[in-house]
């Protein structure tokens, strides 16, 4: 079909990243904010070689898990994708997309090892981290996010999934006219929340006098640099952290490996769980330190390692580790072909992934299916309410 092209179709399921798919005279057709079931005339807006792209004209049917998006930014922003679907739905939508990418991919477990999805809450006013942009044109400052036309910013004067404290700031900084004179063209300003520390913001990258936060967890509290990673909703990582915790608990391992560590948090979990052994293994710095910081509040045996997740792999190959448990959680980019494959020689029995990429832990799974491990447990953890993201924690036993 031709750019401009109307067309009345059926909806009939939505892919990973949320936009509806219709078939029309044979053709994949994807319509973003839109929902199973629904009946409605759309009109095309980009071809492709293998499907188009369109827009909804009018809705002939809505869905019953229809709700108001309540955000005067939904449609134009990329990052909510699902705030027109009621937060149970959007849930099990993200559950039948994994569940589809894995059958597609070639991946089957066994139907017992797959959990029920785990939505943690609130939906809104979770994040504890949010990123806004600057852009000036002729004299006037556009301070929010990037649209999805990955060109335009837009003014943002509230984000329904930021924190509402950090709303309050942001609304503060609006009103402070040296504040505004004080941003330059491309600019970055970071907003960061913990209860301990309220809200720190920064330009760019954190002042020197701006180094550690305090986070509460499961394990305890977790000193964190402000530029490393840690996970945006405080209930979704507490609910990784208590599921690593009951799988410690259960496979009582003498010592526990934790790469792509940050600041140690799933070490410190082990810590708190008995485990005295332990290795942490990440490649930032700053993070590494912080790391050894709160890892020898708790134990006098672990070990932190700022290096390569492969290499640190590669030693299981040379010692016994039937009763190690390793835990990875790596970037979206999942584990380095280097890093699989010296997990799948090693000895290793015993493997606990998290991932907030679903296609590049289908494509990890299969290797470690081929690598002898079987996967015991899946749980899609809804980490990320109304985008179109989500977590994974999945446990593999080697039999």
């Amino acid at each position: 079909m031709r750019t401009g092209t109307e067309f009345q179709c059926e909806i009939e399921t939505c892919a990973l990243g949320g936009d509806g798919i219709a078939r029309v005279d044979g053709e994949v057709v994807f319509l973003p904010g839109t929902l199973p079931g629904e009946k409605l005339i759309g009109r095309i807006t980009a071809e492709k070689k293998n499907f188009s792209r369109a827009e909804i004209v009018r809705f002939g049917a809505t869905s019953p898990h229809r709700v108001e998006p309540g955000c005067p930014y939904f449609g134009r922003c990329p990052g909510c994708r699902y705030l027109h679907a009621d937060y149970a739905y959007e849930t099990a939508l993200k559950q039948r997309q994994l569940l589809d990418h894995m059958k597609a991919a070639g991946f089957e477990c066994a139907p017992e090892a797959v959990a029920e999805p785990f939505a943690p809450k609130p939906e809104l006013g979770y994040r504890n981290k949010i990123v806004l942009h600057t852009h000036k044109v002729k004299g006037e400052t556009f301070f929010g996010y990037v649209m999805a036309d990955n060109t335009t910013v837009t003014d943002i004067a509230n984000c329904p999934l930021a924190n509402p404290a950090i709303n309050a700031e942001l609304a503060g900084l609006r009103g402070d006219k040296g504040f505004l004179h004080s941003l330059h063209e491309g600019m970055d300003v970071t907003f960061r929340h913990t209860e301990h520390d309220g809200v720190k913001f920064w330009r760019n990258a954190p002042a020197k006098n701006l180094t550690w936060l305090r986070e509460e967890t499961p394990a305890g509290t977790l000193s964190v640099p402000c530029g490393s990673f840690f996970q945006v909703n405080p209930a979704g990582g507490a609910h990784l952290v208590k599921r690593f915790m009951e799988t410690v608990k259960r496979l009582e391992p003498s010592r526990v490996i934790d790469l792509y560590a940050g600041a140690g948090l799933f070490g410190c979990a082990a810590a708190a769980c008995g485990v005295s052994d332990i290795l942490a293994v990440e490649s930032d710095a700053a993070a590494a330190e912080a790391a050894r910081f709160n890892l020898a509040r708790r134990t006098a045996n672990a070990r932190v390692a700022a290096g390569d997740a492969g290499d640190a792999l590669k030693e299981l190959g040379r010692e016994d580790a039937a009763h190690t448990l390793l835990i990875v959680d790596p970037p979206r980019n999942g584990l380095a072909f280097a890093a699989m494959q010296a997990l799948t020689r090693s000895t290793l029995g015993q493997l606990v992934y998290v991932s907030c990429n679903p296609a590049t832990w289908t494509r990890d799974a299969i290797r470690l299916g081929k690598g002898g491990f079987r996967l015991r447990r899946l749980e899609l953890v809804n980490m990320f309410p109304r985008t179109e993201h989500f977590e994974l924690f999945s446990e593999w036993v080697r039999d």
